[in-house]
């Protein structure tokens, strides 16, 4: 052993040998040598030990963790045991296990396993396992030094603990067979280890009493005694007789020591726990070795005084088994005497109570007490005195208030045995017994007293009463006087019972009634047994007092104690064998009842005595009893006691009776009905009647339809819906009988309506109502039930408040069809497919209102769309409460129906063709109402989420018609809905408008697909459309042709006929313009168009041109109101979409027409009220046309083109810019058509180079107002594009002139006055878009913050002061704060978006771009107005909203500010050079925002320091001194200070305020030292005055 670890023990060594070392064989003795100083102890389990030897493990890890597993610290053992753990399993150690460390683990394992802390003793088991594995057989020879402390733990008192071990014993000995061996093969060393664990160590031996506290190192004591003890008696309960006899002296030696039995009164529980449960399996297997003389004193005379709690049910079942097999440990092997006899000492142990066991305690006692020698149940003084101890203690015990109710059963059972037992003994007096230990608890049961109340049986006693009633019948005597008392003291209390007027009256009568109910279950329990005629007469007799008695007293208190009432009820009900034997009572019960009742039916007995009615139908006549006593109380004024009567009443089995009194039925039915009325559904007078089975079925059926009418009553629904519950839940046959009947159908649809209430509480209800009614309803009901068929039926076209959803429709006629029988099904799908009749009426509104103009825009039908002449009046469209039309109601379930069933297999041709054409047609309508908001829509909230439920359904229907398209075939019901459109598209009304755009896609589609000859569409139908006038036809027919040469033909005709015609005179030109038009839309013709002669073209598209200046200026000179307006406003769009399509093809001829086409354009945009919806067509053909000129322009193949663009690029800017201006007002997020124009407009003026003056500037500021997002997005862009390279001019005017005071634009200033509020920012809804207001008020801001750039600090100061004196930015700030951090969950992360700049419309996530933008503006706000932004900040009243604004900038922006004006710092400092002021030197710190300023003073220079804190600019910089030279401390300070305040207080941002500051200090400074200069002697600064500074 080295010097080092010799120390290291050296102090537990010399403690060790001083107490224990003197000794032969004690404890401290070494096994190998005689004690003396430096001996350790042999015991593997003590705190003296010697170190394991260490000097031969290679590894130094492994040497560091087995000597910190020495130590006393259990984290430092626990991280010890962790590391070795960690080293021995790593799979680069696979060289095996080292016998050092193999040797050192024995060494220290067996005390490490049973250490204070479990989680140490949890790894030094699971560390065994692994070292068992890695060690392999090696392991075998250490066996013994371990197996006892490895095995003891699977015994640890810890769960945890105790599951380490067995896992780590399971992995080495995976085997049953294998674990048996251990434990015989090392049984001898488990012996020992167990002998030494609890013989020879103790409390002081296991723990060092200088670093463990008493009460840690006793239970560490205690722990190991118990687990050693508990392996002791699974070696003696597992192992084998064999087995045990070849270590029978061990055992003799263990289980004969007087100290192991000393342990039942260890103070420890588990200690005892182990202890008893050792004796208890010794008992069984090993009874000749155990000393019974010394477990009699032990166990018995020591244990039974002791405190039980936590082992009292081990202990009790102990002394049950040594009762049952050597009784004389009570007798004749017990010493003790007097107060410590056995009789006494068992006796206190009872008195205390289960101790907290559970109810097996007491049958363990029980089987004490029945085993227990006479002589100790029942001493020679008990005897004689007739005193029963014993059953006095066991109340005791059973009365203590720490004893469990759910004991009592067991508790009073184990009583009453010994009580049973005490009567067989000869020596008792039985009467004495009965009246001493069993009636008290009869009577204490009947007439509860607090005297009294340790008899007093808990929980259920009837069946413990019963018992202590058998009991009491063994001394006959005794129990017939008792019991006569008692009856006689029964009928005086009743007599003597409070009257009415007492505040107890209740609690009085309530009393005798739970009386009444024990004293007669009790008398019916005996007078079922075979008790002797005496008694039985008692019983009989004392009945019959009580009843007579309680009859006069009813009678002459005219029925008021009500306690009364239930005693006669009570005992008739109990005694039912009472009134055929006695004929008095009998004779004067009938009288009672007959005459009597009906007039106290009123009082508060009436209710308990109308019970009484139906239990003596032997002797009255109950059902004229009955109907005289209804027929009083339903006459009798509304009260209290009216109402408890009917209840009872409508309770009553003799209800029945109503059916034979017509008069009294109505009259029930007419009260009951008016309860409903009320809403009085949920009163027990409406439940007992329907839960009643005896009600006539009239009375049921009345309130139920009485119900349901009141269902669609809404201040009764409620209410209704409740009654209706408990009609359900109590007679579910009348509901299910009603449902079913030809009145059934209201309810079902009510129901199903109701189901679907925004009130979950109603939903509810009406859901559970309606399951319950369906539930097992049988597939013939199911298809045989019309009320549910009508309600399919009528269901899609309700449009009324109760109106069944969709939904519900959908699953209603998808469950039907399920349930159906095959050869039903066909007749079924009729009824389930609207037919041609439904969806006319439903469609009939949409067919008289003609669509927006500006939907010419947006379909292939183009200028056509003006031709419509409607001669239907308009009709108003209804709505249910969804919002949703019947014509949309249709459509949605029709299309999901057939998409959820196979409702199409059974359909015929015609009704699958019916479905089809009519889906199309509100395909179409339903893309025009998507497009623009129209008060003839289809659904009427324009909401997102209504709209995106629209788009889901209109999809999913495109979806299946598509797929219809697909599968067609020659013949198929898909050609026929084709043949139907065309044929329907005839004629100019708004049907056959929808009819030819329903046609046109499929038609194209198909023809793509498969072929058209089919359709049978040629040049024929072609030529017939053009002759009759059918536009729509027409246009439907060349878009679905598939003969190019006859579409070839037809456009040179058509290009002929137009190039002479006059399109305002001839009405057939304006059609053959559209027609024209509409061939353009085929590609095959677009790439034909080159081939055509370009003179042909030449002199196409000069005539379109003059005819486009005749339609423009018609529309300048003509009235809104006159009739041309709609015709030349159809030539001027569609002379330009021709001229789209043409001129491309002419982009290398040259001519006039290219400059006239961009003179009318100008025309066109500056026209007057060109923003309306008529409109819209002309001036998208406009931009269009606009657009192309621009493309061909840029190809460079056309001079004149591209000069006539540039002669008229101002005439375009400014047209533009006021069309911009006449758009700005009207809204486009509901409104396509106007979007799109205005997206156009955005783009081109993107596209377009302008130059504008300071006057057009602020006339576009209210643009950036304007209700559409595309224009407010031009403005920004144009601003945002000039306004920077304006404020050079303003620098230049503002240093020019000292007076000039630089300005923000008052109409910018007035689109930010008002800022949103925080409850306008939470209804927002981003879904589409970010709402125009909020944008408006944001991008002003931003365009505010576009002066900043350029500006010279002067001018910048004067904006500040224009924000400060509007207080415009606390509304920003707010809107920031609340919109970025204070109502979200989670502030918004701002490190995913680029804070330095902003990008318009570039996150497709609306949300997403307002919280991009207004982060942006937030950096900006500190950035340039930072001290107005901490004013803010400092002002705000809610503390948290300053912590979260301070946290989310700090993280965020602060960052960016710091960087940016510490860059500016950077990039002053060379710059800063003065001819009067000294430069400075300045560092700059990024990593710690730090700013070093220095002036040289001769060889020293004096400095300061500005700081930059991590929420700069909320929280302020701070300036301090660093090296002060030649001025006094007080002037130094000054200059920080001011040095500071110039900072912090500085309007300016962008790092120049930090400028500011430090030319503060400079000039402070170098005015202060100058004309001063240095001592020629000491060198110091010394003044002109020869002062030093």
């Amino acid at each position: 052993m080295s010097k080092k670890q010799f120390k290291y023990q050296a102090s537990s060594s010399r403690a060790a040998s001083g107490a224990f070392a003197a000794s032969d064989g004690a404890f401290g003795a070494s096994a190998r040598g005689s004690g003396g100083f430096g001996s350790v102890s042999s015991s593997p389990l003590s705190y003296v030990y010697e170190p394991p030897d260490l000097s031969n493990i290679s590894e130094p890890n492994l040497v560091v963790a087995f000597k910190n597993l020495q130590k006393k610290d259990s984290i430092t053992k626990a991280k010890a045991l962790e590391d070795l753990q960690s080293h021995i399993s790593s799979p680069t150690s696979t060289d095996g296990l080292e016998h050092a460390v193999l040797e050192a683990w024995i060494k220290v394992y067996p005390r490490t396993s049973i250490d204070s802390a479990r989680r140490v003793r949890q790894l030094a088991h699971q560390l065994q396992g692994v070292i068992a594995q890695r060690s392999g057989k090696r392991i075998v020879r250490c066996m013994p030094d371990i197996v006892g402390a490895w095995l003891a733990g699977l015994f640890d008192g810890d769960k945890m603990v105790a599951r380490a071990a067995q896992e780590s014993v399971k992995q080495t000995f995976q085997t049953e067979e294998k674990m048996k061996n251990v434990w015989k093969i090392y049984l001898g060393s488990i012996l020992q280890f167990c002998s030494d664990a609890v013989f020879k160590e103790t409390v002081s031996t296991l723990s060092d009493e200088r670093t463990v506290s008493p009460d840690d190192a006793s239970a560490k004591h205690a722990r190991v005694v118990a687990a050693t003890v508990s392996m002791v008696r699974h070696v003696i309960e597992d192992s084998s007789q064999e087995t045990l006899n070849k270590h029978q002296h061990a055992l003799d030696i263990f289980l004969g020591s007087k100290e192991l039995w000393k342990l039942a009164s260890h103070a420890d529980s588990s200690v005892r726990r182990a202890v008893y449960r050792l004796l208890d399996a010794s008992i069984i297997k090993q009874p000749d070795i155990l000393n019974f003389e010394v477990i009699s004193n032990c166990v018995l005379a020591s244990g039974l005084s002791v405190n039980q709690t936590a082992s009292a049910l081990d202990y009790s079942r102990v002394l049950a088994h040594l009762s049952t097999h050597e009784p004389k440990v009570w007798t004749d092997l017990y010493t003790g005497t007097g107060k410590k006899s056995a009789t006494k000492r068992l006796c206190q142990f009872l008195a205390k109570g289960s101790q907290g066991a559970s109810f097996q305690y007491w049958d363990e006692i029980s089987t004490l007490l029945l085993q227990l020698p006479m002589a100790v149940l029942q001493p020679q003084d008990s005897v004689s005195d007739q005193k029963f101890v014993f059953l006095d203690a066991l109340r005791d015990g059973i009365s203590n208030r720490d004893e469990p109710r759910s004991n009592q059963y067991a508790a009073w059972n184990t009583y009453l045995k010994l009580a049973k037992r005490f009567s067989t003994f000869p020596d008792v007096n039985l009467d004495r017994l009965m009246e001493h230990s069993v009636m008290p608890i009869l009577m204490q049961y009947i007439s509860p007293s607090r005297e009294t109340m340790a008899w007093t049986v808990s929980g259920s006693p009837q069946s413990i009463i019963m018992d202590a009633a058998r009991l009491g019948l063994e001394s006959p005597l005794e129990f017939t006087q008792n019991w006569t008392t008692l009856s006689k003291s029964f009928v005086e209390e009743v007599q003597t019972s409070l009257p009415e007027q007492s505040k107890d009256f209740v609690k009085s009568q309530d009393g005798i009634t739970s009386k009444a109910k024990r004293w007669y279950s009790l008398q019916a329990g005996l007078s079922a047994l075979d008790v002797p005629q005496n008694i039985l007469a008692a019983l009989i007799d004392a009945t019959t007092s009580e009843i007579m008695s309680a009859i006069a007293l009813l009678k002459a208190r005219n029925g008021k104690p009500y306690g009364a009432a239930n005693l006669i009820t009570i005992a008739i009900s109990s005694m039912r064998n009472l009134l055929p034997t006695q004929k008095l009572l009998s004779n004067t019960m009938a009288d009672f009842v007959s005459t009597d009742v009906p007039n106290l039916i009123l009082s508060p007995s009436g209710p308990y005595l109308t019970e009484l009615i139906p239990r003596l139908k032997d002797i009255i006549d109950t059902d004229m009893t009955y109907r005289t006593c209804l027929d009083s109380a339903l006459k009798a004024s509304k009260t209290p006691a009216r109402f408890r009567t009917l209840e009872s009443l409508l309770s009553s089995p003799c209800i029945a009776c109503l059916s034979q009194d017509e008069e009294l039925l109505t009259t029930l039915i007419l009260m009951l009905k008016q309860e409903v009325e009320i809403g009085a559904t949920q009163t027990d007078l409406f439940s007992k009647a329907i839960a009643n089975p005896n009600t006539p079925a009239r009375v049921v059926h009345d309130l139920v339809a009485e119900v349901v009418a009141s269902l669609s009553l809404d201040d009764r629904r409620s209410t209704s819906l409740q009654g209706l519950q408990a009609v359900v839940k109590h007679n579910p046959s009348a509901v299910k009988a009603y449902d079913l009947s030809s009145a059934g159908s209201p309810l079902l649809a009510r129901l199903i309506s109701l189901a679907e209430s925004p009130d979950e509480a109603i939903s509810q209800r009406a859901k559970s109502i309606n399951d319950a009614l369906r539930a097992n309803e049988s597939r013939e009901n199911i298809q045989g039930n019309q009320a549910i068929l009508s309600i399919i039926r009528a269901g899609p076209e309700a449009v009324d408040s109760h109106a069944l959803s969709v939904t519900s429709l959908i699953d209603l006629a998808h469950t039907t069809l399920q349930q159906c029988d095959e050869q039903n099904k066909p007749a079924l799908v009729a009824d389930l497919l609207p037919d041609e009749l439904r969806w006319q009426n439903a469609l009939r509104p949409f067919f008289a209102t003609s669509p927006s103009p500006s939907l010419a825009i947006m379909n292939v039908l183009s200028g056509a769309l003006s031709l419509i002449k409607s001669t239907e009046s308009p009709e108003v469209v209804s709505y249910d409460r969804d919002g949703q039309s019947a014509a949309f109601r249709l459509f949605w379930y029709t299309s999901a129906l057939v998409q959820a069933s196979d409702v199409f297999a059974y359909a015929t041709v015609e009704q699958r063709a019916c479905v089809a054409k009519n889906l199309g047609l509100i395909l179409q309508i339903a893309s025009d109402h998507l497009s623009i908001q129209s008060p003839c829509s289809l659904w009427q909230d324009h909401d997102t989420e209504l709209e995106e439920d629209v788009v889901e359904i209109i999809s999913q229907t495109q979806k299946l018609t598509t797929s219809w398209i697909v599968d067609s075939s020659p013949g198929s019901f898909i050609r026929t809905c084709l043949s139907g459109f065309l044929e329907e598209s005839h004629g100019m009304s708004v049907r056959s408008y929808y009819s030819s755009r329903a046609y046109i896609s499929p038609a194209m589609e198909l023809g793509e697909l498969h072929s058209t000859t089919d359709l049978d569409i040629g040049i024929s139908q072609l030529s017939s459309a053009r002759k009759s006038a059918d536009t729509f036809t027409a246009v439907a027919v060349v878009s679905a042709i598939q003969d190019t040469a006859t579409l070839t033909r037809t456009f040179n005709e058509l290009l002929a006929g137009l190039t002479g015609n006059d399109f305002s005179k001839d009405s057939n030109a304006t059609r053959d313009l559209i027609i024209f038009n509409s061939i353009f839309n085929r590609e095959e013709l677009l790439e034909s168009l080159p081939n055509i002669p370009k003179q042909r073209l030449v002199f196409f598209v000069q005539h379109a041109c003059k005819e486009l200046i005749a339609a423009i200026s018609a529309i300048e000179r003509i009235k809104i109101e006159a009739p041309s307006w709609n015709s030349s406003l159809v030539i001027g769009a569609e002379s330009m979409h021709s001229l789209n399509h043409v001129l491309p093809t002419l982009g290398e001829t040259y001519g006039t027409f290219w400059e006239v086409t961009i003179e009318t354009l100008i025309r066109v945009w500056s026209l007057p009220d060109v923003a309306l919806d008529d409109r819209l067509p002309l001036l998208h053909a406009s931009l269009r046309l606009h657009s192309t000129l621009q493309r061909i322009s840029f190809a460079g193949s056309n001079d004149d083109l591209t000069d006539a663009l540039k002669d008229q690029e101002a005439s375009i800017a400014s047209s533009m810019l006021s069309l911009l201006h006449a758009l700005r007002s009207f809204p486009d997020e509901s409104h396509q058509p106007r979007e799109i124009v205005n997206k156009m407009l955005a783009r081109q003026i993107s596209m377009t180079d302008l130059e504008i003056d300071s006057t057009a500037i602020l006339e576009l500021f209210p643009a950036l107002a304007s209700e559409s997002l595309a224009l407010q997005g031009s403005a920004y862009e144009i601003l945002h594009r000039q306004i920077p390279g304006m404020q050079e001019n303003v620098s230049l005017e503002k240093a020019l002139s000292k007076d000039y005071v630089a300005k923000l634009p008052e109409e910018l200033l007035s689109l930010v006055l008002e800022a949103p509020t925080p409850r306008s920012l939470a209804e927002v809804d981003f879904k589409r878009s970010m709402p125009p207001s909020l944008r408006s008020y944001l991008l002003s801001w931003r365009v505010i913050y576009d002066h900043w750039d350029g500006a010279s600090d002067a001018v910048k100061n004067d904006y500040i002061n224009a924000v400060k004196e509007g207080s415009y930015i606390d509304g920003l700030l707010q809107v920031a704060s609340d919109f970025l951090i204070t109502s979200r969950v989670r502030p918004v992360d701002a490190s995913k978006f680029d804070i330095a700049s902003y990008l318009p419309n570039n996150d497709e996530i609306p949300e997403k771009d307002a919280q991009w933008l207004l982060i942006h503006l937030y950096y900006l706000t500190l950035k340039h107005l930072p001290t107005l932004s901490k004013t803010w900040w400092r002002d705000n009243t809610s503390r948290q909203t300053q912590i979260s604004v301070e946290s989310w900038t700090e993280k965020y922006i602060s960052p960016l500010i710091t960087s940016a004006e510490l860059a500016t710092i950077s990039a002053w400092a060379p710059s800063q050079g003065s001819d009067t002021d000294q430069p400075l030197t300045i560092k700059v710190s990024t990593s710690t925002r730090e700013i070093t300023a220095s002036i040289p003073i001769d060889e020293q220079s004096m400095s300061l320091a500005i700081t930059i804190p991590p929420s700069y600019p909320l929280s302020r910089a701070t300036v301090s001194g660093l090296h002060r030279v030649g001025v006094t401390e007080q002037k130094w300070r000054s200059w920080i200070i001011t040095t500071q305040g110039v900072i912090n207080f500085s309007d300016l941002g962008g790092g120049n305020q930090l400028i500011d500051g430090l030319l503060s200090w400079r000039k402070n400074v170098t005015a202060t030292l100058k004309g001063q200069t240095e001592c020629a002697i000491c060198y110091s600064v010394v003044s002109a005055d020869r002062q030093l500074p």
